[in-house]
């Protein structure tokens, strides 16, 4: 196809295809790719010099984790996190970008040899993003009617991080070029040096790598929304000057932003409504917060479609990008609006089947090319881009996972998402094999698949994600023992049971995972090893860090497991379960809890490691301790009262760092009853029944919705 250049910038397809950008040209002289070269043994020749050879091991970063506790005493420095992205570097394979449109090419009829092929030389056999509802890449978004002007076009060709160039043509007047690379930049930073801990309080697990983004030779390809909600996702906390000039200024970006990134998603390929506009009314939507979202609006009504009518045309960008709408909008004020944005992303990551393990080529499985692990023996290119690809599968798949169970006692909700949709899908590696290496290589070590009960290692993957497995069960235990017909005619005690026994080998996991890392009872933590100093002090920081966490998050459960849940239920006990066996056990957990929680106030004072995900289980943990505090007044213990004052210290803490109403309501309750209990005048601010009217916002019985109101 003939393309020309206007002489004032290059077009669209320059940009996209990296073409150097020579005007003015005459049309003979366009240089116009020959109709066979999808045929022809030349379109590799790019790459043929530095392919990797097959007889050659593949070069990978030694990990963080190899499996001995030796090892772990002596972890090496944290290189991954410190490269320069601009620098350049001569890895085995140089030439490569994932095309997120292969993601669901496992289905597709093409060869895969020839769809590898376009990945690894960025063309495409079939219409590019912007023929499939992303709007006219020449002349920008549909929607804003703007396009790329000649005053960015310099900042283009010395782009930082060229990944972002399929989101040029639409960002207009919304922010300059160099801007928005430090957004992406800011996306990706880590307020570790050793690992990937996100600054960014809403990115709650890193399903991406960090170098994939950022190189500056062939990136990975990515969907222009998908790039949009991650600009999107750093302007609401970055503090670069740009959004921090002005009262407004992050307003107004971050708006700019989410409707960019709305409007890079219209129409929705995968719904019923992208055959036509979608309705401008609300439907059935009255409340203000889906007003404010423009939820109702986008993503249309996921009911109604016609299960197997047609295969999905969206890919894994969408569901990241279904993702990030949703943390940012679960973390608003607006939380019930988030279950559409949810209810999408479960929805698809579903259709495009995230939860199974992609099959391998069996020619390859009986050449004994495939390892225990699934993993493709990665001697070229293609194997390399296909690891990556599959691992970036099974993140998504699990974090998904994981919000269903957070948000299922968040919301009081049932669950989306069921464990035998992913029995057979290998959990994700750690976040620092993950990440480490130009390319992504695979996992050589053992890897377990499907549920997990252990804490494995430092990220959310390997200790939050076994917590929320249990949690799950909890949350179906408490929906069948709260059933209007059935809920009383069965024993529940084999259930409860089970699910202690999970947590208990948790706990036992927990201190294995410390003697591991050097944080055991006999380690001596100013033992260096021949690891320098500063390396290894964070180490065990971190493992401290994410032991604290865990044990505190695994007593709220037994909490949950035998304690209620509804705030209002339990300060009225009016079936006197304060008498019984298992308030006891809710209460010695309480206790442990608040004993958590003050050693997470040690190792994390502003509580930044999980805010997102913390403020819950720190309420729930916190409801009997508000139970003893309102029953016992000022005969009320000294032990109790000092858990209290540490749940307080929490809260103000947590707000900082992510405001949300629940915990400002929940700190006000707690102080005035604090107050109430030490006889201090201003209790009288907030009396019982005002404290019980704060808590009634928030409600875990059978009409109730939790934090959604």
């Amino acid at each position: 196809m003939r393309t020309r250049c206007n002489g004032q910038a290059p077009c669209s397809r320059c940009i996209e295809l990296d073409t150097d950008y020579l005007s003015p040209q005459t049309p003979n002289e366009l240089q116009v790719p020959p109709n066979n070269i999808f045929e022809r043994p030349a379109v590799v020749t790019e790459i043929e010099d530095e392919r990797w050879s097959q007889s050659e091991p593949t070069p990978v970063t030694q990990h963080f984790v190899t499996g001995t506790k030796g090892s772990l005493h002596n972890p090496p420095p944290a290189e991954w996190q410190g490269f320069n992205p601009g620098a350049p570097f001569n890895p085995p394979v140089t030439h490569m970008m994932i095309d997120p449109l292969l993601l669901g090419s496992m289905h597709a009829e093409m060869p895969r040899n020839e769809e590898l092929l376009y990945a690894m030389n960025g063309l495409a056999p079939m219409t590019e993003y912007t023929n499939v509802g992303y709007g006219s890449a020449d002349t920008g978004s549909p929607q804003s009617g703007v396009s790329v002007n000649s005053s960015q076009a310099g900042a283009i060709t010395t782009c930082r991080y060229p990944v972002l160039k399929p989101l040029f043509p639409h960002l207009g007047t919304i922010m300059s070029i160099p801007t928005a690379c430090d957004l992406l930049d800011f996306y990706f930073q880590s307020s570790s040096s050793v690992f990937m801990e996100p600054v960014s309080p809403y990115i709650l697990g890193i399903v991406f790598r960090k170098r994939s983004f950022l190189r500056q030779h062939k990136p990975r390809k990515c969907s222009p929304a998908l790039l949009a909600s991650m600009l999107w996702v750093s302007a609401q906390t970055s503090e670069a000057t740009y959004l921090t000039s002005s009262p407004s200024a992050r307003a107004i970006i971050c708006q700019k932003l989410w409707k960019l990134t709305v409007d890079l998603l219209k129409p929705l390929v995968h719904s019923p409504s992208s055959q036509g506009t979608h309705t401008p009314g609300r439907g059935g939507v009255t409340s203000a917060a889906h007003d404010q979202f423009n939820v109702e609006r986008t993503i249309g009504r996921y009911d109604g479609r016609m299960d197997g009518a047609m295969p999905p045309t969206s890919n894994l960008d969408d569901v990241a990008t279904y993702l990030n709408l949703g943390v940012v909008t679960s973390a608003s004020e607006y939380k019930a609006a988030s279950l559409r944005w949810w209810n999408a992303a479960w929805s698809l990551a579903r259709e495009l089947k995230l939860g199974r393990e992609v099959p391998s080529d069996p020619a390859k499985e009986r050449n004994g090319h495939t390892n225990e692990n699934g993993d493709v023996d990665v001697g070229t290119p293609a194997a390399a881009l296909v690891e990556e690809m599959k691992e970036e599968r099974r993140r998504l798949w699990w974090l998904l996972y994981m919000i269903d169970r957070h948000l299922g006692l968040c919301y009081n909700r049932p669950l989306a998402m069921l464990d035998n949709e992913c029995e057979d899908l290998f959990q994700p590696v750690p976040d620092t094999v993950w990440q480490a290496g130009e390319f992504y290589t695979g996992h050589q070590g053992p890897r377990s698949k499907g549920l997990n009960f252990q804490c494995t290692s430092h990220d959310v993957f390997g200790f939050f994600l076994p917590l929320m497995t249990i949690l799950g069960d909890i949350v179906d235990l408490n929906a069948q023992k709260n059933h209007p017909r059935f809920g009383q005619r069965t024993s529940w005690e084999l259930h409860e049971a089970e699910i202690t026994r999970q947590l208990e080998a948790y706990a036992y996991s927990i201190e294995d995972f410390k003697a591991q890392h050097g944080c055991g009872q006999n380690d001596d933590v100013n033992q260096v090893n021949g690891t320098p100093d500063a390396v290894r002090m964070e180490w065990i920081h971190q493992t401290r860090k994410v032991a604290a966490y865990a044990t505190h998050i695994m007593h709220v459960l037994h909490i949950l497991l035998h304690g209620k849940w509804d705030p209002v239920a339990l300060l009225e006990d009016d079936n006197m379960w304060i008498c019984s066996p298992s308030f006891l056990a809710a209460t010695s957990n309480a206790i442990s809890a608040a004993h958590a929680v003050e050693e997470i106030l040690d190792l994390d004072p502003d509580l930044s490691f999980m805010p997102y995900l913390f403020g819950m289980y720190l309420l729930q943990g916190s409801l009997i301790l508000l139970l003893l505090a309102d029953k016992l007044s000022t005969e009320t213990n000294d032990g109790v009262i000092r858990a209290c004052e540490i749940i307080v210290r929490a809260h103000e803490a947590a707000v900082v760092t992510l405001n949300t109403e629940y915990q400002r309501n929940f700190r006000k309750v707690m102080i005035s009853t604090l107050a109430q209990i030490k006889g201090h005048g201003h209790a009288r601010e907030m009396t019982p029944a005002k404290r019980r009217e704060v808590l009634s916002l928030y409600r875990w019985t059978s009409l109730g919705n939790g934090l959604a109101i």
